[in-house]
């Protein structure tokens, strides 16, 4: 009887435990489903704004060419500065990250400059030349069929005829092999279809894409093996093997830029890593890890603090928290390396930390080896308390302004204050020049376009 017993109290605690993994179960489903639908959605909106943009873009061109009034010029020229650096945000946040694009990232980067470059001889009272005229039809042309293959994707995406979940999948830098979906078949026919002006065509091919030349020499020529013992020392983690190294860029060393070293890495888990590392110095330059992170456990605070410690480790002393924002699950992070008490925002090093382990999962020091460079800076003209005065008056100045240095829509460094303040629940960083007290640039730290980030 006792055995009886003891046989039904067996079955009533399996089928509790049956109940609870069932429930557990559907719960982890819920989860899963409720991040897909969070992720695709995220995607959709990134993508609907940048055919939005495209739109316009297409239609300021179009304008442009039919207009003979130097004012309305000047205000196109203005608009298309504007959405062209609109487009690039928008397509950073498409999962794109590991297809090459040259052509299109040449497209929207040539239209802002030309459409800044040009707007400033309208602004100073020089009229466009032919040649000005010449370049802006190129780019009317691109601007055409840009617009077109968007609509085209459009139609796809809109329709749900596919989703973008299967091209997060065959994007991620955790893919082994080559996979592709409708969306990278449509984004790769945009990229070899799009035109070029004459005489370029070939300018772009990956092999011949140039890497900026470094202002400072990063150090002597090292051998891959040196490389890749460069790379141990920079995870600080068990490694599954040796890292492997793919490619070099210009072994030859014929263009004296910032040659690379491209290395595979797999942790003791089995996931990838992929590494660039410079040939001149043997230091890391770029590194991308493929895990998804799923949970958040850490605070911001937290990853800071372990960011900064890392670029320690790393050589960067001092450094200066420019600004941080969450990422999926990560939290991707700007710092400014600091030289006589000045932020060099033009050497920025970017720190991507996962939020559930604190574990590395991104670094990019590019800008950092090319622009580095021992400079002579002047002595601000005005103070601090003056170059927050100089901001607008309907801006609330939230902390103590800092010298920077940044780089001005033509690329000339300039030595600002960097004041942040907000307008009502908008943040800002108002730059004004340290020598004359003319307001440089501004940054807004929340809403569209500008990602969701948080001051440093």
């Amino acid at each position: 009887m006792q055995s009886q017993k003891g046989q039904v109290w067996a079955y009533l605690l399996l089928g509790v435990a049956l109940v609870g993994a069932m429930g557990f179960g559907a719960y982890q489903t819920r989860l899963k489903n409720q991040y897909l639908r969070e992720a695709e959605n995220k995607y959709m909106a990134a993508f609907h704004k940048l055919k939005w943009t495209s739109e316009n873009i297409e239609e300021r061109t179009a304008k442009l060419m039919a207009t003979s009034d130097p004012r309305l010029q000047e205000s196109l020229l203005a608009d298309l500065r504007v959405f062209s650096a609109q487009a690039v945000e928008h397509m950073s946040t498409l999962p794109f990250t590991t297809m090459n694009t040259p052509r299109v990232a040449n497209f929207l980067n040539t239209l802002r400059a030309q459409s800044d470059e040009k707007h400033h001889k309208l602004s100073t009272g020089e009229p466009l030349s032919e040649e000005d005229w010449a370049q802006l039809m190129e780019l009317r042309k691109q601007a055409v069929f840009f617009e077109e293959e968007l609509s085209n994707l459009l139609g796809l995406v809109g329709n749900n005829l596919i989703r973008w979940h299967p091209t997060v999948q065959a994007t991620s830098p955790a893919q082994s092999g080559q996979a592709s979906t409708p969306i990278t078949k449509s984004v790769m026919t945009l990229e070899q279809n799009l035109p070029v002006p004459p005489g370029e065509e070939g300018a772009l091919a990956p092999e011949k894409t140039r890497l900026p030349r470094p202002q400072t020499d990063p150090g002597p020529r090292v051998d891959a093996a040196t490389a890749a013992e460069a790379i141990k020392r920079f995870v600080d983690m068990p490694l599954k093997g040796e890292p492997v190294q793919t490619g070099v860029y210009d072994p030859e060393d014929k263009e004296k830029g910032l040659s690379l070293y491209y290395f595979d890495a797999t942790k003791e888990n089995g996931l990838p890593m992929n590494f660039g590392v410079s040939v001149h110095g043997g230091h890391v330059i770029y590194m991308v890890d493929g895990r998804a992170v799923a949970e958040k456990k850490l605070a911001p605070g937290q990853l800071i603090a372990k960011a900064t410690e890392m670029l320690a480790k790393w050589g960067f002393d001092s450094v200066a928290l420019v600004s941080h924002a969450e990422n999926d699950g990560t939290l991707v992070m700007d710092f400014a390396p600091v030289a006589g008490g000045v932020a060099i925002h033009t050497e920025m090093i970017r720190v991507m930390l996962a939020m559930d382990n604190g574990e590395l999962v991104g670094y990019d020091a590019r800008a950092y080896w090319v622009n580095h460079v021992d400079r002579d800076l002047p002595e601000p003209q005005i103070g601090a308390d003056e170059a927050a005065a100089r901001t607008s008056p309907r801006l609330t100045v939230t902390g103590e302004p800092r010298l920077s240095l940044i780089a001005d829509r033509r690329g000339q460094e300039r030595l600002v204050w960097e004041v942040p303040g907000r307008v009502e629940d908008q943040h800002f960083r108002v730059f004004v020049d340290a020598m004359d007290g003319t307001e440089v640039d501004l940054i807004r730290s929340v809403g569209d376009p500008a990602p969701p980030l948080q001051e440093g």
